[in-house]
């Protein structure tokens, strides 16, 4: 790479990732963004760390994100082994399982959920106390702490499956293999040995996590502010519509604060992951083979039952119901008007069409651009572009998501160029790239971290460039996390509700700002039809990418063929 490439990589990095941030410490002192002329002042911080309500805040995001990142990847762990080293029937089922689950937006999960459990009106409660089991139904209540944590571990554990699956299969099974012969068992092995060298995959994953917990919103307020739990994000929100004016300057300081302990965050697991060496793919690698099937093996596929049962067919079943309710949650009157409506409405057409082409075309881009600061991160940590690439990564991660729309939106208005863009796709499929970039390089850099860079440095002796190496062989080695990646981001802008909720038009809605409308409105039956069919856009899209990843295979495959019929001849 040129020095002018690497000056122009490192200005888009400072311009897109890190720009924002300024002008969100900026706003910890100036207020409101609409007023450029507002003097510096203190005011907010004092009022946030005036608020007897910040430790209460802090300690319950720590709970929420700590509780539901241990969960959500210890469930992920257990069914990446299961699909990439059991022999279970059902092992297949479980890549499709996560997916769906992880495509379902955060706010419509929590819903659904809502109206399952809930103690008074839930239809589990109420079917456990009519079987004669209320002292069971008690326990079946989401508005509680385990409730929510509950939820939100089943929410993530799609994401964080995603994300593990790729090292977790890539792992060499030779140093298990060795330890086996000598007497130690299986699980032992893959517990001493395997996970340990996945280091930075669960480290990266597990910090995305936690700074999930933290930032999120949606959970916490569907689920716990009915019943007093109060984490940071919904003290952002307070500071901005709990009252008559909205605290500008309040909702950025505590912003900040939040950032100060995502940066601790990341401190910790750079010193923890400093010295160590987790290469688990070299030039020689022992072949995965599937295992004999064992005799209790019907239990894994139980678990995979009850896991599909309870995450995914209960949730889907709810919101299946309400879309034919002309009223939620009123049981025994159905009707289509909901699905008519929604039909009929050209906005909501426009949010299916805007929701398309946003993950269509912003997910690969991000993909692409996370795997090379997630490559700069790895192999050249000490120059510009790895330090930039490193600060940059985490940036967006560190802002509530209302908030980071303002800091985007106050960022973008100031450029000549994109002011332009305002209320087009394109600057809403540019302001989700810009969040989901944390997404798109830890989704890499656990999968760059096994590879060994001996394999480049041969490369780079048969005179191939380090752009060549990264992309031929690096790429190569982790496509499979990259292709979840691509899958999970594009799920994820489908389903962002706080980024796009400030840059946002009547012709550049997605589903979920849509549907955030329509629940706004009590519309909760509409919201639901349109969250099907998103569901349902989704399936087609994917069907229509496997079907052309497959015949591109057979394509492929065939042209080798010839070649070497020819080479024969």
């Amino acid at each position: 790479m040129t020095r002018a490439l690497r000056l122009l990589a490192a200005f888009v990095l400072v311009y897109l990732l890190i720009w924002p941030l300024l002008m969100l410490v900026r706003g910890a002192f100036t207020g409101s963004p609409f007023m450029p002329s507002a003097h510096w002042t203190l005011d907010g911080f004092g009022t946030v760390l005036g608020d007897a309500r910040l430790g209460r805040n802090v300690g319950a995001s720590l709970l929420l994100s700590v509780g539901i990142a241990i969960g959500s990847v210890a469930l992920a762990t257990g069914f990446a082994v299961v699909r990439t080293r059991a022999n279970a029937r059902l092992g297949r089922l479980v890549t499709p399982m996560m997916v769906l689950i992880a495509a379902t937006p955060t706010l419509f999960y929590a819903i659904s959920w809502a109206m399952l459990a809930n103690p008074n009106a839930g239809i589990i409660p109420r079917l456990l106390a009519g079987a004669g089991l209320g002292g069971v139904a008690q326990l079946f209540n989401a508005f509680s702490w385990p409730g929510l944590i509950s939820v939100g571990v089943l929410k993530v554990t799609g994401f964080a499956y995603l994300f593990l699956i790729g090292p977790v299969g890539a792992a060499d099974r030779s140093q298990e293999d060795a330890a086996v012969i000598a007497g130690a068992t299986r699980v032992g092995a893959f517990l001493d040995i395997t996970i340990p060298l996945l280091a930075p995959a669960f480290f990266a994953v597990l910090m995305l996590l936690i700074i999930f917990g933290i930032q999120v919103y949606d959970l916490p307020a569907v689920l716990g502010m009915p019943v007093g739990i109060e984490t940071l994000s919904l003290r952002v929100n307070d500071y901005l519509v709990g009252t008559g004016t909205p605290d500008w300057a309040a909702a950025n300081a505590i912003s900040v604060l939040a950032m100060l302990l995502v940066a601790g965050l990341v401190l910790v697991q750079t010193a923890a992951l400093r010295g160590k060496s987790h290469v688990t793919m070299g030039g020689k690698a022992a072949p995965v083979r599937a295992g004999r099937r064992q005799r209790y093996i019907w239990l894994v596929d139980l678990g995979i039952l009850t896991f599909a049962g309870v995450a995914l067919v209960a949730p889907a079943a709810q919101f299946v119901i309400g879309s034919f309710q002309p009223f939620f949650g009123l049981y025994g009157v159905w009707t289509l008007r909901n699905y008519a409506t929604v039909l009929s409405d050209p906005v909501g057409i426009g949010a299916l069409q805007t929701t398309l082409v946003t993950a269509l075309v912003g997910a690969p881009v991000t993909v692409l651009a996370g795997f090379f600061m997630a490559y700069a991160v790895a192999r050249t940590p000490a120059s510009l572009l790895g330090v930039l690439a490193r600060i940059g990564s985490w940036v967006p991660a560190t802002a509530p998501g209302i908030v980071l729309s303002v800091a985007l939106l106050s960022t973008y208005l100031a450029t000549p160029l994109l002011r332009e863009l305002f209320g087009t796709p394109w600057l809403m499929v540019l302001a989700l790239g810009v969040g989901a970039t944390p997404i798109a390089v830890r989704a890499a850099e656990g999968m760059i971290a096994q590879v060994s860079p001996e394999l480049e440095d041969v490369a780079f002796i048969c005179g191939a460039s380090r752009a060549a190496a990264a992309m031929g062989i690096v790429a190569r080695l982790c496509a499979p996390s990259l292709i979840g990646a691509w899958l999970m981001i594009a799920l994820w802008m489908a389903g962002a509700l706080d980024v796009p909720l400030l840059l946002q038009s009547n012709n550049s809605q997605t589903v979920a700002t849509y549907a955030f409308g329509l629940l706004n409105a009590g519309e909760i039956g509409k919201a639901a039809a349109v969250f099907l069919f998103y569901l349902l856009l989704l399936g087609v899209v994917v069907a229509l990418l496997a079907a052309a990843g497959a015949l591109a295979g057979r394509i492929v495959a065939r042209q080798r063929l010839h070649v070497m019929q020819m080479a024969a001849g």
